[in-house]
């Protein structure tokens, strides 16, 4: 019942939120499992079709999948963990802080109550709250 009733007052919120939610369930999960299972399919056929020895290696597309699996998935992890910790990302969550408001204003509010200006931060932040 909650859906109907969150639909009946707001339909265009409604809409916009199930929208979001198809978006990331299609891209982060469902586009992202295909595209895995593409991108297997390709290297088996274009590894095996022009490197005549690995017939012999891989006669069918699970073992080919099970080691590229095996390979592939701790190379990635090992490679997204440094972006995370020592490459871009950290660089990109700088720079969307210094021009997010949010950050900007979560920041000042934070200087003011270390100052004990507790009033002046919660003005700051009252526009970030919903009435």
């Amino acid at each position: 019942m909650r859906p109907i009733r969150a639909f009946k007052s707001n339909p265009r919120n409604f809409l916009l939120r199930l929208w979001a939610y198809f978006r990331r369930g299609h891209s982060a999960y469902l586009s992202f499992i295909l595209s895995f299972a593409n991108f297997v399919v390709l290297q088996y056929r274009l590894l095996i079709q022009y490197v005549p020895f690995l017939k012999y290696l891989f006669m069918n597309i699970i073992i080919f999948a099970i080691v590229f699996v095996a390979v592939y998935v701790p190379i990635a992890i090992i490679i997204g963990y440094l972006d995370y910790k020592k490459m871009v990302v950290p660089v990109e969550l700088e720079i969307s802080a210094r021009a997010s408001p949010w950050f900007k204003d979560l920041a000042q509010a934070l200087i003011l109550i270390a100052e004990g200006k507790n009033r002046e931060a919660v003005e700051i932040l009252k526009k970030w709250t919903s009435k």
